[in-house]
């Protein structure tokens, strides 16, 4: 393969390798770009001769063709002043040729000095490796963002001068090392061999702020319980109950829960957010993300022109918080039933699509009516029949049904309050999640999934459903409304719950837990609110409440 000059675009939601060829000929002296250049691509006519003069080069005289190949790729997102410099000086025999392709990345000031891309490094250098290209040339401020790609060997040059020293003598530089991808400390700037005092060196670090911990929760033992198998299974959950109840403060507590993002899921996390700016190293952390409630669906989901994320896919891997769910707009809500179920965001527009992926854990909390208090065992409610059912019909019934667990939260006395911590404490709760994760993968070899959230029927039966646990469902269908969907969710609850015991079969008891986290039919909430004390995260389905309904097997 013949050594090419190489810069970068963004189409959708990758980068591709634009390969930059310059032509020079007799003429008046002009500039032409061809290969659908943007205008800070074309602007680049008017920098170039300035930078190039500062270093000593010049800028050749007559007809200068500039072809950006693919020609039918729109070139945005990425500078490419660089590239087109390298490319011109090689023609002109100012810059010795190529012996090997390199990706040029990197915008050029008035001065020469090398500026790094706004977003969209990581991207490039993946698609370097694609086309067999494992060098690439960028800013000081961006060779760690292109180092994280596996095989790439990135360099921090400062200048043009010293583009041309690198193309003229390699072995005196040396290309960035990165210590891990999940270690964002020990990540050196790029630095020369012989110049080494003259690079400044320096790690990045997190400026992580203290953990929140889930023993400032005081009671709410079912919402507790409900928040571990969540996070065991990686389960959607809604929390409902009035205010000041602890909704959002539990909610918070769930990322500290949270095991360290898988590599490959870490590698998909920072590929969507090169998309929106830089990105120091690849995330450790599994990502919490809670947009205000006056967020627009292309927000949310993503869109606009060029397509961006949104903050369902930059909440890959981790934790979509949505906080006063009814408050959101129709549009946004409607609009995360087809992520949430295909686990990606697809986009399509008239000139550019984009897939992003969405496997979040989607946390949500609700009051239960406009006033917040249709449940609460003392306040009374002011809301009339009319807008307690406009309220509550903003959460549409196929939203609801794609949430595995729904807990109402009831007020904390003030006893309780003053007590200590409600067990678990969370030393105790990481322990158990910890052994839970590791029976999960033991168990991944047999039955073929390590998170029940991911199986399907045939799947869940396959690993063990004991006879009791089915009956129950069966007979739970015909008192709880179930839809086909609301029977797998409740499959997949009871096979985490058992995940938590470490048992490899489902039984009744995991199957009654999971059917006591199903929401409550339309119109039976306010009635079952005074059968509930002070203090306790109520449902009907508790066992405490169970004569409610009419009674199941094993009950």
């Amino acid at each position: 393969m013949t050594a090419a000059v190489f810069g970068a675009t963004l189409f959708g939601d990758s980068a591709h390798l634009v390969r930059v060829e310059t032509r020079m000929g007799r003429g008046l002296s002009r500039v032409i770009m061809v290969g659908m250049p943007d205008a800070a691509t074309r602007e680049a006519r008017e920098r170039l001769p300035a930078a190039l003069a500062r270093h000593d080069f010049s800028f050749p005289k007559g007809k200068v063709l500039f072809n950006l190949v693919p020609a039918q790729l729109p070139k945005r997102g990425l500078p490419l002043d660089l590239a087109l410099a390298v490319s011109l000086l090689i023609q002109d025999r100012q810059l010795p040729k190529l012996k090997s392709s390199i990706l040029f990345l990197a915008e050029l000031d008035l001065q020469g000095r090398l500026r790094p891309p706004a977003r969209g490094t990581l991207l490039a250098s993946l698609a370097a490796l694609e086309e067999q290209c494992s060098t690439v040339i960028t800013a000081p401020e961006s060779a760690q963002e292109a180092a994280i790609a596996p095989g790439i060997q990135a360099y921090g040059l400062v200048d043009l001068q010293e583009v041309k020293e690198f193309l003229r003598q390699a072995s005196a530089f040396q290309p960035v090392q990165v210590a891990g991808p999940a270690d964002l400390s020990g990540i050196q700037n790029p630095g020369r061999v012989a110049h080494s005092g003259n690079t400044t060196a320096a790690s990045a670090t997190h400026a992580q702020s203290p953990e929140l911990r889930l023993d400032d929760l005081r009671g709410q033992s079912v919402a507790r319980e409900a928040a571990a198998i969540a996070v065991a299974g990686r389960h959607s959950l809604l929390l409902q109950g009035p205010p000041g109840t602890g909704k959002s403060m539990l909610a918070r507590r769930l990322p500290g829960l949270l095991p360290s993002l898988e590599q490959s899921v870490a590698l998909q996390l920072a590929k969507v957010e090169a998309l929106l700016g830089p990105v120091p190293a690849i995330p450790s952390m599994a990502p919490f993300r809670a947009p205000h409630t006056s967020v627009s669906a292309q927000a949310l989901l993503g869109g606009g022109m060029p397509l961006r994320p949104g903050e369902i896919a930059r909440a890959h891997g981790g934790i979509l918080f949505l906080d006063e769910l009814p408050e959101f707009t129709r549009p946004v809500l409607e609009g995360m039933r087809q992520p949430l179920e295909e686990k990606e965001v697809r986009l399509q527009r008239a000139r550019e699509w984009a897939t992003y992926p969405a496997d979040v854990m989607l946390v949500a909390t609700s009051n239960p009516c406009a006033c917040g208090f249709v449940t609460h065992p003392k306040i009374p409610c002011r809301c009339t029949p009319n807008r307690l059912q406009t309220y509550r019909n903003r959460i549409s019934g196929p939203l609801q049904d794609r949430f595995d667990l729904f807990v109402e939260m009831g007020p904390v006395g003030a006893e309780e309050l003053q007590q200590d911590s409600t067990p678990p404490h969370d030393e105790d709760l990481h322990l158990q999640l910890e052994q839970t994760r590791a029976f999960q993968q033991e168990q991944q070899r047999q039955r073929g999934f390590a998170l029940a959230s991911m199986a399907e029927v045939d799947a869940i039966h396959s690993a063990g459903l004991e006879a009791a646990a089915a009956t129950l469902l069966r007979q739970a269908a015909t008192v709880i409304p179930l839809s086909g969907r609301g029977m797998l969710r409740c499959l997949r609850v009871a096979r985490t719950a058992a995940d938590l015991d470490c048992c490899p079969q489902i039984r009744a008891s995991d199957m009654r837990k999971a059917l006591s986290f199903r929401p409550l039919p339309v119109g039976q909430e306010t009635a079952t609110a005074p059968r509930h004390s002070p203090g306790q995260a109520w449902s009907r389905r508790k066992p405490a409440s169970a004569a409610q309904s009419p009674p199941l097997a094993g009950d």
